[in-house]
């Protein structure tokens, strides 16, 4: 219980890498505000799982896209839960983004979820932080920051601007007591890829990520990657400043 009288914020904290992370951060003994996008329903579900498990946890909602949705959010579970102690980016997008494909639209939309709303989330965080000289942060990357994707190029360069993000920060952080650190996820068992694993053609889909993954195991578990997490924010390892952690699969390594 490492985590015991801490606040953890999680943006994303609804489902998918974001929900298992607020699972595990509650285990650990924080109380964890569970933000989902539009549906505060879908949050306090979440929460719900948390209270049944022995811990404490509330639901939020906020729109990333939006700056002031963000710093509204972060006052007010400082009001309700207290000082935030830790805050994890886990909200994004993922859908084929392929030349000629694509409108402007749903451009801005994955660009202001994925890259901005982690931009200002960490800003409005890092504000209240300053202050107290500690505090963790971590953000969603992908192992497609690293290899591209012809079919997700969009995604991959967002995720590699959290990658440069991340390191970019440590400077204006690391003097302040506050740790800023990323995940890179491979291909991860979420509901975004929900699709992928079950809809039409996806034996198709399966067969050539297994051809791609050295270790076999085509699709990771959410569970793993909230522990790489629950790694970066326990404070057990304090040397750590702008680190991505590659937890893919073998899929860079073996490309």
């Amino acid at each position: 219980m490492r985590l015991t009288g801490q606040v953890a914020l999680i943006f994303g904290g609804s489902s998918g890498i974001g929900r298992a992370t607020a699972l595990r951060l509650g285990r650990e003994g924080a109380t964890v505000a569970v933000v989902a996008s539009n549906d505060v329903a879908k949050a306090n579900q979440v929460a719900s799982e948390i209270v049944g498990e022995g811990g404490a946890a509330q639901g939020f909602v906020a729109d990333v896209r939006n700056v002031s949705s963000i710093r509204h959010v972060v006052a007010e579970v400082e009001a309700t839960l207290g000082p935030i102690g830790i805050m994890v980016y886990s909200a994004g997008l993922y859908y084929p983004t392929r030349l000629g494909e694509l409108n402007e639209e749903d451009f801005d939309r994955m660009v202001d979820i994925n890259l901005k709303g982690a931009f200002f989330a960490i800003d409005a965080v890092a504000e209240v932080m300053r202050p107290r000289r500690r505090g963790h942060i971590v953000s969603l990357a992908s192992v497609a920051a690293f290899r591209g994707s012809s079919s997700y190029p969009l995604y991959a360069a967002t995720k590699a601007a959290i990658m440069m993000l991340t390191r970019s920060l440590v400077g204006s952080l690391a003097p302040h007591g506050i740790h800023i650190n990323a995940v890179a996820p491979g291909n991860t068992a979420t509901p975004l890829n929900e699709n992928d694993r079950q809809g039409k053609g996806s034996a198709e889909t399966l067969a050539a990520k297994a051809a791609q993954t050295p270790s076999g195991r085509v699709y990771s578990p959410p569970e793993e990657i909230a522990a790489a997490i629950y790694f970066l924010v326990s404070g057990e390892v304090n040397a750590m400043h702008g680190t991505t952690l590659l937890i893919d699969e073998g899929l860079w390594a073996g490309r």
